[in-house]
């Protein structure tokens, strides 16, 4: 939407009432003034008209460290959910940037910007996302080299990207994939026999849980990517 759309909508005095207030300089985007209406409005803009305030959303980018137990969702009648670890009232603007099943811990990223979300889960980016796994018995190199050079998942149609993975004990491992499949990482390892008892996501993409405790969140400032 333009911004004289935009505050002709807003105003409920129409579009001549807009266009006369952007020629008499009384239009204010993001702190600067502006007479050009056919401008397009973010929704992330700041803008006063006539000295009202008609927009002024605000971009949030969180890092949440999810225990075990707590559901990757935005609400739900039962369980509790990570929008409930966010005591504040903008709570329930933010939307999940990937997910992580019930039982799994670590990093979730929430957002109320879905071009920022959509740049972290969209298969086209392939951004990555690293774990660390625990699994019921050794971890054979079959498993690792099939890991490596990627696997098919019929169930998607589609085939893994070679992972990364680094073998840390005889059944623990730090390993990186660049897909979000329902349950992948259990599915990788049950194709050979093996169950995964812990799963903890520690990045996605650029950003690392680090330090982060169990059921707290923090602010970011996204990176810019091309």
């Amino acid at each position: 939407m333009t911004i004289a759309q935009f505050i002709a909508k807003h105003t409920g005095r129409g579009k001549r009432h807009a266009k006369k207030l952007l020629e008499d300089g009384e239009v204010i985007l993001n702190d600067h003034p502006i007479s050009d209406g056919k401008t397009e409005l973010g929704k992330f803009d700041h803008l006063i008209a006539a000295g009202e305030t008609l927009q002024a959303n605000t971009a949030r980018y969180i890092l949440l460290h999810k225990p075990a137990g707590i559901l990757s969702a935005t609400k739900d009648p039962v369980h509790k959910t990570v929008i409930d670890l966010i005591v504040e009232p903008w709570a329930s603007e933010l939307h999940l940037a990937g997910r992580l099943d019930r039982a799994t811990t670590g990093l979730v990223i929430l957002t109320n910007d879905s071009k920022f979300s959509e740049s972290l889960t969209s298969p086209i980016r392939k951004v990555p996302k690293t774990y660390l796994v625990e699994t019921d018995q050794t971890i054979p190199p079959e498993a690792i080299a099939a890991f490596r050079t990627g696997m098919s998942f019929e169930k998607e149609d589609t085939r893994s990207q070679p992972a990364i993975v680094n073998l840390l004990s005889d059944n623990t491992c730090r390993l990186t994939i660049y897909e979000g499949l329902h349950h992948q990482i259990k599915r990788m390892f049950l194709r050979f026999g093996i169950r995964v008892i812990s799963l903890h996501r520690e990045s996605i993409g650029p950003y690392p849980l680090e330090n982060l405790e169990q059921g707290r969140w923090k602010s970011f400032e996204p990176k810019i990517s091309n």
